[in-house]
């Protein structure tokens, strides 16, 4: 067993559609939960690690996740992604829309890279938002609203087969 993994392996995963509501101190919905914010620790200081930088969340309601710093400059921008499954489960992951023009948005008006990250059971990948065929979409997310609206909206089918492995998941502890 992965002792980074831990946590997700002595207990079952939480089942989406059974989350406990959270708001932010002014109303505002929260979509992260501990085991999220787990994932997104751990993922953090694997590639902090690997890329030699420093990785840093935008606030609770910003569109986009990370950045990362190197030597006090911005490198780039990061979505990151846990999947509850292996790489190999499915030939393609989801990216909304509204996280890749958030990202294309960074890219554009920062001139850094934007990277959409996704932590699999197995792996951890990556692509540049470059790399993505946005005109890949479909209706994707919940079978009903849980949290939001934003449940149920378009998204981008990313192949995992174009990602960039990282590292496994295996050995990989800190």
């Amino acid at each position: 067993m992965n002792s980074h993994l831990s946590s997700s392996k002595t207990s079952a995963p939480m089942d989406y559609y059974h989350r406990s509501p959270a708001r932010n101190s002014n109303g505002a919905p929260i979509f992260t939960n501990a085991e999220d914010r787990a994932h997104e620790l751990e993922t953090r200081h694997l590639l902090e690690n690997l890329w030699n930088c420093e990785i840093k969340p935008f606030g609770l309601l910003s569109p986009v996740d990370f950045f990362a710093l190197r030597d006090g400059m911005l490198v780039g921008v990061l979505e990151l992604k846990s999947r509850s499954h292996a790489s190999t489960t499915y030939s393609t992951v989801f990216l909304n829309v509204r996280k890749w023009g958030s990202l294309m948005l960074y890219h554009l008006g920062l001139g850094c890279p934007a990277l959409f990250v996704v932590r699999f059971t197995d792996e951890y990948r990556w692509i540049n938002v470059l790399e993505i065929d946005a005109s890949q979409l479909k209706m994707g997310g919940t079978k009903y609203l849980v949290k939001s609206h934003t449940d149920i909206e378009p998204v981008i089918l990313v192949p995992v087969s174009l990602m960039q492995v990282i590292a496994p998941t295996e050995g990989v502890c800190f």
